[in-house]
Formats: C-alpha cells, sequence, structure tokens
C-alpha cells in the first residue's frame, strides 16, 4: 500500500524538535517545584532525576543536571541561608528551582539548574518542625523534662555525640580545663549526627544513657547548617528526650540556632562549650554560696554571742547578789546550829570518857590476871621440857657424834681428792708454757728494757738488746733492722 504522507526519520524528528527547544528555551529561565529522586556526583557535576506526583503517582520525570560552572554560584546563595548543596540535593526532598529546557538528539531532554530557591527548603524545614511539635504537645512531651530535679552538683554525666568533631571536643576540653571545678567522670556514648542512620542512633543512646548511674546527659553537637541540624527536629529523638528520667542538657549548633530537641530537654545552651559551663558554673555557684552562708552564720553566731555574752554578765550579777542575800540570811542559822552540835558533843565526850576509863580498868585487871595464869603454864612448860631434852640427848649423843664424823671423813677426803687433781692438771699445763723447755728446743727470746720487740713502736736503733738462750744471756747494740 503506497502512502503519499510526508515521513521523517527519527533523527530528523529530535533535531526538529532540538532547534524548536532551542529557538524558545535556550535563553529563558523557568521556575518548577518537583522532588528529587536520585542524586549523583561525578567530576563535580550533580546528575539528578527530578519527579512530580500526584496522590502518590508519578505524573511527570526529567533529568536535571547542574553544572560545575554553576555550581559555585549555586552554593553561596544557598549559604547565605544556612544551607549547603549537598543539604538540598537529598532524595525525597521537594525544591524549588529555575531551569533552562535542553533537548539533545541522542540523550533527550534534561533541565540544566540555574538556581535553587533556599525559601521553600527553609518552609519545608519549618513546616516539619511545626508538626512535630504539635505533635509532642498532643501527647504531652513538650514539658516532662523540665519537671526533674537539676541539682546543683552533677559530676556523672553521659556524652552522647560524634567523637573526634569540633563541638564534642569543645566540651570535653571545657569540662576538664576550666579554673572552677574539673573531677566529672563522664561515660560517652559515641554516635553519628549526619547519617542516614544517625536518628535511631541518638535515640538508642539516649535510652542506654538512662540506665546507667549518672546525674544528667548531654548532647552536643558543632555548628552547621539548618539541614545538618535538621535531625534534631526529628519526632523519633524528641520523644526519647521526653521520655528520660534523666536531665538531658543540650548543646547543639551555634547561637542563631534553634532545634526541637532544646524545647524538649531540660535546659538547652546555645554552643557544647557554654553546655560545659552550665555544669561547672552550677558547682561553682554552689560552692560559692556554701561559702557566703557560712560567713553569714559566723557572722550571726558571733552576733548571738556577743548579745548572749551581754545577757548572761546581766543575769549573772543577779545571781550573784540573790546568793550573797541567801548565804547570809543561812549563815546565823548555820552558826546556831554549829554551836548546839559542839554542846552536844562536849557532854557526848564526857559522858563516853566515864564509860571508857571504867571498861580500861577491868580490861587492866583481867590481863594481869591472864598473864600471871600464864606465866605459872610457861614455867611448868620449861622445865617438863628441859627433862625431856636432857635424857633425850644422854641417850642418843653418842651414836649421832660418830655417824656425823664419818660423813665429815668422806666429804673431806673427796675435797682432797678433787684438789688434788685440779693442782696437778694446772702443773701439767703450766709445764707446756714453761720458757725453760723453749731454750731446750734451740729457741731464745731478745728484749729491749724488758719489753717484747714485737710490741715495741719507738725507734730501735742503738738501743740496748737482751738476748735470753738455755745457757747464756747476751746484751747488744741495735745498729740495723731488716724486715
Amino acid at each position: 500500500m503506497k502512502n503519499d504522507t510526508k515521513t521523517y526519520t527519527l533523527t530528523q524528528l529530535h533535531t526538529s524538535i532540538e532547534n524548536w527547544v532551542r529557538e524558545s528555551f535556550s535563553t529563558k529561565e523557568i521556575w518548577i517545584t518537583c522532588q528529587i529522586a536520585k542524586s549523583n556526583e561525578k567530576n563535580g557535576h550533580y546528575y539528578l532525576e527530578l519527579v512530580d506526583s500526584k496522590e502518590g503517582t508519578r505524573t511527570a520525570q526529567a533529568k536535571g543536571m547542574i553544572w560545575r560552572t554553576n555550581y559555585g554560584s549555586i552554593q553561596k546563595t544557598l549559604q547565605d541561608y544556612g544551607l549547603n548543596v549537598s543539604d538540598v540535593l537529598k532524595v525525597g526532598l521537594e525544591i524549588r528551582i529555575s531551569v533552562t529546557v535542553s533537548f539533545h538528539k541522542v540523550f533527550g531532554m534534561s533541565l540544566v539548574i540555574n538556581t535553587v530557591d533556599p525559601s521553600t527548603i527553609l518552609g519545608d524545614i519549618e513546616k516539619q518542625k511545626v508538626a512535630t511539635r504539635k505533635k509532642l504537645q498532643t501527647e504531652g512531651l513538650m514539658d516532662l523534662q523540665s519537671n526533674l530535679y537539676f541539682g546543683p552538683i552533677n559530676k556523672r554525666i553521659a556524652l552522647i555525640g560524634s567523637p573526634n568533631t569540633s563541638g564534642f571536643e569543645d566540651f570535653t576540653t571545657e569540662l576538664r580545663k576550666n579554673a572552677v571545678y574539673t573531677n566529672f567522670i563522664v561515660k560517652i556514648f559515641p554516635v553519628g549526627v549526619q547519617s542516614q542512620g544517625a536518628v535511631m542512633e541518638i535515640a538508642n543512646a539516649i535510652n542506654e544513657a538512662s540506665g546507667y548511674d549518672v546525674d544528667a546527659i548531654a548532647i552536643v553537637r558543632g555548628g552547621g547548617s539548618k539541614m545538618d541540624l535538621h535531625i534534631f527536629n526529628h519526632y523519633t529523638i524528641c520523644e526519647a528526650v521526653s521520655s528520660c528520667n534523666i536531665p538531658i542538657i543540650t548543646g547543639i549548633g551555634h547561637e542563631t540556632d534553634s532545634c526541637l530537641i532544646d524545647e524538649v530537654s531540660h535546659a538547652s545552651m546555645k554552643t557544647p562549650t557554654a553546655a560545659a559551663e552550665l555544669f561547672y558554673m552550677r558547682i561553682g555557684m554552689f560552692l560559692a554560696a556554701i561559702s557566703d552562708s557560712n560567713k553569714q552564720i559566723q557572722i550571726q553566731v558571733r552576733g548571738l554571742l556577743a548579745q548572749t555574752s551581754g545577757e548572761l554578765q546581766f543575769y549573772s550579777g543577779i545571781l550573784y547578789a540573790r546568793v550573797d542575800e541567801i548565804l547570809q540570811a543561812n549563815k546565823e542559822a548555820l552558826q546556831q546550829v554549829v554551836q548546839n552540835l559542839q554542846y552536844e558533843f562536849n557532854v557526848f565526850i564526857s559522858s563516853s570518857k566515864e564509860r571508857l576509863n571504867d571498861q580500861l580498868y577491868y580490861l587492866q585487871q583481867s590481863a594481869i590476871d591472864h598473864i600471871r595464869n600464864e606465866q605459872s603454864f610457861i614455867d611448868t612448860t620449861i622445865g617438863v621440857f628441859f627433862n625431856n631434852v636432857h635424857g633425850l640427848l644422854s641417850e642418843q649423843a653418842p651414836e649421832e657424834l660418830a655417824r656425823q664424823k664419818d660423813l665429815l671423813r668422806i666429804r673431806l677426803s673427796f675435797v682432797l681428792g678433787t684438789t688434788r687433781d685440779f693442782l696437778n692438771f694446772t702443773r701439767q699445763k703450766l709445764g707446756l708454757v714453761d720458757p725453760t723447755r723453749l731454750f731446750e728446743r734451740g729457741y731464745t727470746i731478745s728484749t729491749v728494757k724488758g719489753e717484747d720487740l714485737n710490741k715495741l713502736n719507738e725507734k730501735l736503733i742503738d738501743q740496748e738488746l737482751t738476748t735470753y738462750s738455755e745457757k747464756y744471756t747476751l746484751i747488744s747494740t741495735i745498729k740495723a733492722i731488716k724486715k
């Protein structure tokens, strides 16, 4: 079948579309809203997949690019609002962008992104914050932490943060090197603050830290963009903070940053350093208050002592006067009692003296009679005793004297024999050291002034030397000495 309709090749069709797009859109910027389905970076260029949807159904799709030459201007615009390009180009985020439409015969249509509207991103962040805050308020979670007791002394701290980051190091350095108080015990719970799983890591760390014996929990993070800090607006983290039974102190971002976690925590500080200052400054203020109270107590005690001392002196004077009156009133009565006692005592002594004299006389007579009786008995007993002893000695004396004589003879013989043996042994020992026996063997003895040569320390030259031998005694003069 012959068809007279004009037919084009695909290349011709795409060329025609390319020319039309170039003429209509190459110099015209168009603002659109869309969602990011994919995002990749290569050699400084960003390649995106942009989509639009309605009630969960994708209604449009296009390729989007940010060329490296345009990246700098977009980054600067976003930084003025506290955002980064990497924060904005995240999957699932809705953005408003200005694009230039281009068409390529092989690659098809693409959108070159020239500008990114930061207000849309910030508006979306704020909308999410408002929704999360409303949910927390509905569930009664906003004020739970504020009702917890946060004492003046909190030494044991659970620290949640990302180690080796500036905010984490600022917090720990401030705790260690301040001039107020440094004796803290810190239990570290390391977490990521930018990764995909950072939300659950932080929530789990809060739940784990609440099981430890700590006084407070500190959550810190250094500065960053609003998208970096947006993680701390997440409901899961805020719910974990509200449900924790330990006071949580936050130090997140810079002084101008604000997150929902700051609203639900017990106290929020502007920076990690300020969070550390809160701990040691409360201790410092508590110690200062104690010192001031101690001074006030001392002042009041001194005042009370001074007042009491005056009152004591006043009442002491009254007491002394009253005591003098009582003593004077009782003095006369006491004197009368003493006189009565003296009279009664004299009467008692007089009557007792007469009774004692009578008793003494009877005792003397009884003693004399008793002594006489005893003396007569003793004289009789002595006479009998001497008569008995004399008879006993007459019968037994010769035999006992003979026995004692024999014993004396035996003891004397033993003593004399022992003494004789000792003298013989001593004589033998003296014979061993007799100098004459040394002379018989050819030895001699030399002395100077009667002293042994080996014991003299004085000068010996020209001294007179006396030498003794078996037959002779030699006298000579010392002329030389050889050692």
